[in-house]
């Protein structure tokens, strides 16, 4: 288990949640710090495994179909929005959902715990006060280790890390940086293994460039098939006429299949014709994403 979960009694009350459905809620409260992001319509949704659920949560939950059903109830309840994409189960929070973490004061006036003035009723964010003014917090520094969601995993030297988590398919984000998503992440990432500098660099930013990576990530592709595709094809270009081909609209276009599953043939040159079996026409791109506009 990597992540603390608390349960929030009064919301529970207000919204007839029992104990099982409250400690899911808790948990997906905090799915944008460390879920991959899929993003569906235009709506941001998060991947959430039924299997991290029962890892994380195990006193509560021992069986996928079980999680399942609580995802469902949850979503009847118009705390979270649920789709099943492929076979990734995605969630996002509806804007009552937002709300968990939000207590209402004796006058009725909505508080946010996460305040320093609350953290008397907060103690597993900011530890109990004692009497003489000093904070008490065995859930922090010390413990930061078992909390990633909120301070990010440490490496033995105590240094932070945001890793891929390759078993558990999660994509941990630093949500103190403004760029952390899975477009500057990949185009980042070609940059650097096509050796573009200054205005040769593909912008993140660009509508364009989205448009391909988006429509791969909705098909079920990860940041970690994004890499392997640039690796890949930059192994079998670089230095070839076809290098030229090293560019988003190509690399995640309607070839990304091939290109994720591409193995180098040592006994044949890159400069083969077989090269060509890798490119993307434009007229095939335009009648492919011509949906997508």
């Amino acid at each position: 288990m990597r992540f603390i979960t608390t349960l929030n009694n009064q919301k529970c009350m207000e919204w007839k949640l029992n104990a099982t459905q409250g400690i899911l809620v808790s948990l997906l409260y905090e799915a944008n710090a460390w879920a991959k992001e899929v993003i569906i319509e235009d709506e941001v949704y998060y991947f959430v495994s039924r299997n991290l659920v029962i890892s994380e949560l195990p006193m509560f939950f021992d069986k996928p179909d079980t999680v399942y059903r609580e995802f469902k109830k949850l979503s009847e309840k118009g705390i979270i929005k649920y789709k099943k994409h492929g076979k990734m189960d995605l969630v996002r929070l509806t804007e009552k959902g937002k709300e968990w973490n939000f207590l209402k004061s004796e006058n009725n006036s909505e508080k946010n715990p996460s305040f320093e003035e609350n953290s008397e009723k907060n103690p597993s964010k900011f530890g109990k006060k004692s009497e003489n003014n000093s904070e008490k917090n065995p859930s922090f520094e010390e413990n930061s280790e078992k909390n990633p969601s909120k301070f990010g995993k440490k490496s033995e030297n105590n240094s932070e890390k945001n890793p891929t988590n390759k078993d558990n398919n999660i994509y941990y984000k630093d949500t103190n940086n403004k760029d952390n998503n899975i477009y500057s992440a990949v185009i980042n990432y070609l940059n650097e293994k096509t050796n573009r500098t200054g205005r040769e660099k593909y912008n993140s930013n660009s509508k364009e460039i989205r448009k391909y990576i988006k429509a791969r990530q909705n098909e079920g592709y990860t940041l970690e098939d994004f890499k392997q595709v640039i690796d890949n094809m930059t192994v079998a270009w670089i230095g070839t006429e076809w290098e030229q081909y090293l560019r988003p609209r190509t690399l995640f276009s309607n070839k990304f299949e091939d290109y994720l599953r591409w193995k180098n043939n040592r006994n044949t040159s890159k400069n083969t014709a077989n090269s060509n079996d890798f490119i993307v026409t434009e007229e095939s791109l335009a009648e492919t994403f011509g949906r997508y506009k």
